[in-house]
């Protein structure tokens, strides 16, 4: 009962984060600045989570003193602003399969850092993840200088912040639960927020939010930042890695059937072979990690 209970955990907070994709895609429609939006999402959702953890006793503020979280909040901010900025150029649903490559991602890091041996399938994994990347991004040929590529590329460099996010968990996973890992991510990236937002708003940015806005900022930061991190922080106890990893794809399918229903995206279909290689190849990598390893990017 407790693995079934695990595994329903991890899949709704993988629902619930599929939906973010398209969520922030369309909220940043009614934002005038990316990292204004950004910042207030992780506010809301420092509040919310803050209240639910430290009711819960599954957190204690003076974590908050630990330089590692810090460095792992650092990261997290890293992502997010350049999946917020490349997502004002490409499309939700092609951002959802270039940042959730990160776990192709990590068994590379994984390979230099920790010298973790490629197994097979994470070899094929790998290779296939690469030739998803050049599909996706290519669809039949693009140049530099258009901005679908450009904000490809960028999304595609969140996924690699994340990925070295996930590395730097593996390592703190020795001496934080999941739980409090997430918890000051969240609380972390808020305040290194401030950073960036300091910087636009001293250049006379636009920071008016239209009321469309706000509600995809709280609807982000209640249900896709604090309550999905939640569940599968807690999904995470009662489940390996690999399984955790393997149900997050539900994340992708979501992400891109919302976007194609509610933003009306399309896949060219160079770009849907490269999605279905994508695919493969999380599958591939995830099902080949060790049960010691920590799943897919929690996407706070």
């Amino acid at each position: 009962m407790e693995r079934k209970r695990a595994v329903m955990l991890t899949a709704i907070a993988s629902l619930i984060w599929g939906t973010s994709f398209p969520g922030v895609k369309w909220g940043l429609g009614y934002a005038g600045n990316d990292f204004l939006f950004l910042w207030l999402r992780f506010l809301v959702a420092s509040a919310v989570t803050l209240s639910i953890v430290v009711a819960m006793k599954k957190f204690q503020l003076r974590l908050l003193r630990r330089p590692e979280l810090w460095a792992v909040g650092g990261l997290n901010t890293a992502g997010f602003s350049a999946q917020y900025v490349g997502l004002n150029y490409t499309t939700a649903s092609k951002t959802a399969l270039l940042i959730d490559i990160n776990v192709v991602a990590v068994a590379i890091i994984s390979y230099f850092v920790f010298a973790e041996r490629l197994g097979r399938r994470q070899s094929v994994g790998v290779a296939a993840g690469l030739i998803g990347v050049v599909l996706l991004t290519g669809e039949g040929g693009v140049s530099w200088s258009e901005s679908e590529f450009v904000g490809d590329i960028t999304v595609f460099l969140a996924g690699w912040l994340w990925a070295f996010f996930i590395v730097m968990n593996k390592k703190l996973l020795t001496r934080h639960n999941a739980i409090e890992l997430s918890t000051g991510a969240i609380v972390t990236s808020m305040v290194w927020l401030l950073l960036p937002l300091g910087l636009v708003a001293a250049t006379g940015a636009d920071l008016t939010i239209e009321p469309r806005g706000w509600a995809s900022i709280v609807y982000l930061g209640i249900f896709c930042t604090s309550i999905a991190t939640l569940l599968w922080a807690m999904g995470l106890q009662g489940v390996s890695a690999t399984s955790s990893a393997t149900i997050m794809l539900l994340e992708i399918i979501t992400a891109i059937a919302i976007s194609i229903a509610l933003l009306e995206e399309s896949l060219r279909a160079v770009a849907l072979v490269g999605a279905s290689f994508v695919l493969v190849a999380i599958y591939l990598v995830s099902s080949g990690e060790r049960r010691t390893d920590l799943a897919s990017v929690t996407h706070t």
